[in-house]
């Protein structure tokens, strides 16, 4: 896989501020992409300087479910700084709970939410930009009926787009390749996310790994997943020990795929 094609959520990093050396280690190892988070918050134009400044795009964002309802500010955001895609990543927060109970949500409340997410599509779409969900683990754990929360909140809009993270899938206990064919034509993105163990707690960070220094079948997953209209490779882990090793232990095993 050519380095080029190969992009990084800029999470990975945010305990290793400030952003600017970041951004020039990820250019000089030959990312030319980031993934933003938190669009809803940053210096778009001190953001802008640095990208410039370090030869970097970005052409997608998260953002929370609840800074859409001010979308125009989103639009404006993300138009400045040429993203295309705008990614929820989560449910709305609860105040003052684990971000776990995020997602504990009952099969009533995963369809209210999808729909009230797919409620925004048309906005962004009429600026030019799209609207996609990001999971996490928890939307492949079937609710009491059997149903999958990922089913409830993506089926109320043929153009709410999806961001498949695959390693959270994996961590789920779903097949990513059942839901790269199922939503292959909203998949416009993909997180590549690894683990050292699948015997152990995949929720704990620790056990996040280099992209393929873990179990997964990386050669397989992205044979599945060029099938699709995927557009953006983009590493991630939540919480690196030291980001500039993981981005290259990465980099180079993806290389070799």
């Amino acid at each position: 896989m050519d380095k080029q094609n190969i992009s990084i959520q800029l999470y990975t990093a945010r305990h290793f501020k400030p952003f600017e050396p970041i951004l020039d280690f990820f250019s000089e190892t030959g990312i030319k992409n980031i993934e933003l988070f938190g669009l809803e918050s940053i210096d778009v134009n001190h953001f802008q300087q640095m990208m410039e400044s370090s030869n970097i795009s970005s052409k997608s964002t998260h953002v929370s479910f609840e800074a859409i309802d001010n979308s125009d500010n989103i639009i404006e955001k993300a138009n400045k700084l040429n993203i295309k895609h705008v990614i929820v990543p989560a449910p709305p927060a609860r105040k003052n709970a684990e971000f776990k109970n995020t997602f504990d949500l009952n099969e009533e409340e995963w369809i209210s939410f999808g729909k009230n997410l797919s409620k925004h599509v048309r906005k962004f779409e009429d600026a030019g930009l799209t609207l996609g969900y990001h999971n996490h683990s928890y939307e492949f754990i079937p609710l009491p009926s059997g149903k999958l929360p990922i089913e409830c909140m993506m089926e109320h809009d043929e153009n709410l787009k999806f961001e498949i993270d695959l390693g959270w899938t994996v961590a789920g206990g779903a097949d990513p390749k059942v839901w790269i064919e199922r939503y292959s034509e909203k998949i416009v993105a993909c997180h590549l996310k690894d683990f050292f163990d699948k015997e152990k707690d995949m929720l704990d960070h620790n056990n996040q790994s280099a992209v393929g220094d873990g179990f997964i079948d990386w050669k397989e997953l992205l044979d599945s997943i060029r099938e699709t209209k995927c557009e953006l490779f983009i590493l991630e882990h939540d919480d690196p020990k030291d980001y500039k090793e993981y981005t290259k232990r990465s980099l180079n095993n993806l290389g070799k795929i």
